[in-house]
């Protein structure tokens, strides 16, 4: 009977030192587009130039070619997660038309801080 009481021992020790683990990690995933990349995109610019300032986007929809999607999401180790979502819009020809999103371009930013 003696003997089994260090092999129960063990098990208990490893199970209260599990929980000890503090150390969260920051998870990011999806396309980080700044305000000065936006800044640096003007209607009339074709797709791989667009291309060359976002870099690829996350999201292409087959049935909406002409609409690419660019997610961003952060979970800090401790608060809220954060998600982004930047459209960029084409016209048939390809041509840069607009952008929508929660990102705004560093020269609105600028104007509405003066």
């Amino acid at each position: 009977m003696r003997s089994l009481r260090p092999f129960l021992l063990i098990p208990l020790f490893g199970l209260l030192l599990t929980g000890c683990n503090i150390y969260r990690v920051n998870v990011q995933q999806g396309n980080v587009v700044t305000a000065k990349e936006l800044a640096e995109l003007h209607p009339g610019m074709d797709q791989l130039q667009v291309r060359t300032i976002l870099g690829s986007p996350l999201l292409q929809d087959p049935w909406h070619p002409d609409q690419w999607v660019y997610v961003y999401s952060l979970k800090p180790a401790y608060g809220a997660l954060e998600v982004r979502k930047i459209y960029v819009l084409f016209d048939k020809d390809g041509k840069l038309l607009g952008v929508q999103g929660d990102v705004k371009a560093a020269a609105a930013t600028a104007a509405a801080a003066s």
